[in-house]
């Protein structure tokens, strides 16, 4: 995934801009928190290379005569790319937070900087049936397939994030805060996709009109398109927080912290399906256009709210 020049740039600059700070040394902090996050509902697109199972070679021995592949193509046009798409979604859930800071406040100043590790698991581990497709697989579902299901496991993050934080004038040995930070976040989610026909040949319309029609939905008759894969992306975030601090000594406090973090859109193009229509990932046995059929599995809305306890070490 790219990002724009100047925000990268901007990254950077904050990054640094904390280690040119703590050189004063005067100031620094180390904090840590403990706590936990909620996910949010996750919305998914999927998209793959694939072609009309009258094109895969396993299937139809004959597809080089297929003159229109049901979107008007033949079966050996040069040129295929991601076409096929599907949506999903997942419901919100939760999981641990943790966090590591290394901070300083800046002298005679409300504001203080901070690098800031922070790691995230929230535990989705949900498989949802495909509610809707474009393209060929639209007609699978609503006409062949009795299986269609997206499935994630945990959604892993280790972020790395650069905060700028403002303290209010408190009561007493109370500190309220607010502050916001921008950083990247280097996820990973388990990924699992079934596609499965009907076990019964006549349940089967692939194929309709072709001379070898009974041949096709045999072939199709009960297999099945499946994926399981560990997706990985890293995605640039921001994200807000607020809290209080409670002074206990002079060198430590205790406190409560509230985030709201969001990140760009997850995306992973390493999808494969093995068994593809319960043979090998491709539409041709041999030959230079073999083509390996693959896809890009994305998921839109990657935020998260978190509550943690906080403890400070001021040096």
């Amino acid at each position: 995934m790219q990002y724009p020049t100047m925000t990268a740039a901007g990254l950077v600059v904050l990054l640094a801009l904390p280690g040119q700070i703590l050189a004063g040394g005067q100031g620094l902090y180390l904090s840590g928190d403990f706590g936990i996050n909620f996910g949010a509902s996750l919305d998914s697109h999927g998209v793959s290379n694939d072609r009309a199972s009258i094109c895969d070679e396993y299937i139809n021995p004959q597809y080089a005569s297929v003159t229109d592949d049901g979107q008007g193509k033949s079966c050996t046009a040069p040129g295929r790319g991601l076409g096929d798409g599907w949506t999903n979604g997942f419901s919100s859930d939760e999981g641990p937070l943790f966090a590591l800071a290394l901070g300083y406040r800046l002298q005679d100043s409300a504001l203080r900087t901070e690098i800031e590790y922070s790691y995230r698991d929230t535990g989705y581990d949900e498989t949802a049936p495909i509610p809707s497709a474009v393209g060929v697989n639209q007609d699978k579902i609503a006409q062949e397939i009795v299986t269609a299901t997206d499935g994630i496991g945990s959604f892993v993050s280790h972020n790395l994030f650069a905060n700028l934080y403002y303290d209010f004038a408190g009561t007493g040995a109370l500190t309220p805060y607010v502050g916001a930070g921008v950083g990247l976040g280097f996820a990973e989610v388990d990924y699992a996709s079934v596609w499965a026909r009907n076990p019964d040949a006549g349940a089967i319309s692939t194929g309709a009109g072709l001379p070898n029609a009974d041949e096709i939905r045999q072939n199709l008759a009960g297999t099945a398109s499946v994926t399981d894969e560990e997706l990985t992306d890293t995605l640039f975030g921001y994200q807000l927080m607020a809290g209080v601090d409670y002074r206990l000594t002079d060198h430590l406090t205790a406190g409560l912290k509230a985030r709201w973090a969001r990140f760009e859109d997850f995306r992973d193009s390493g999808i494969v399906w093995d068994p593809l229509r319960g043979h090998p990932p491709y539409i041709r046995k041999s030959g230079t256009d073999r083509e390996k059929v693959e896809g890009v599995f994305k998921l839109r809305d990657v935020e998260l709210f978190g509550i943690s306890l906080t403890l400070k070490y001021l040096f």
